[in-house]
């Protein structure tokens, strides 16, 4: 009995623990929204375009909004507003699901791929991690860019491959990657 009641406590206060972990995960990533914030919307607003953004790439919100508050702090020049933003996170979220990542692949990427657009262009080991972690990204760049992916290397170290370069060519391609993602299937994940 006590050995069960003791079982029991663990489990609450992991439970708790573990609630009060995504409390302070959500007031960090909402205060990092805050600052990147347009202005077009309010926080709660901007909170919401990216929780309708992650569902319908079935992606995890808080990833989502964190991805969207980095990319947001270091390379929101590169956007037009917040929801021309938000909308290329959520083609990143789809590539990613469509080049088959799995999650640490895809932070990995991601995190490559804000350090690219922060700093201008993708160079070097970000464009090498966007290419060995989620082919699709590279290819879409690639097409976009009207070259291989072996071409887009080298324009890549010359530093062609842009900010805004990578945000058109997701954008772009939006049709066609939002047409073969409602053919993947649903997972329970």
């Amino acid at each position: 009995q006590t050995i069960r009641n003791l079982a029991g406590a663990y489990l609450g206060l992991q439970g708790l623990k573990g609630l009060v972990g995504l409390s302070d995960e959500l007031v960090s990533t909402t205060a990092r929204l805050e600052m990147m914030n347009d202005g077009l919307q309010s926080t709660v607003q901007l909170n919401n375009m990216i929780f309708q953004s992650a569902m319908r790439a079935r992606g995890v919100y808080t990833e989502t909004a964190a991805f969207v508050a980095k990319l947001g702090n270091l390379a929101g020049n590169a956007f037009s507003s917040n929801a021309e933003l938000i909308a290329f996170a959520e083609q990143i979220n789809k590539q990613i699901a469509l080049s088959g990542a799995n999650a640490t692949e895809a932070s990995a990427a991601m995190l490559q791929l804000t350090q690219g657009l922060s700093s201008g262009a993708l160079r070097g080991e970000e464009l090498n991690s966007v290419l060995e972690q989620t082919p699709m990204i590279a290819k879409t760049i690639a097409d976009y860019m009207g070259v291989t992916t072996g071409q887009m290397r080298e324009l890549a170290g010359e530093g062609q491959v842009t900010a805004e370069v990578v945000k058109n060519a997701m954008l772009a391609a939006s049709d066609e990657t939002n047409a073969k993602f409602a053919e993947m299937p649903m997972t329970w994940s």
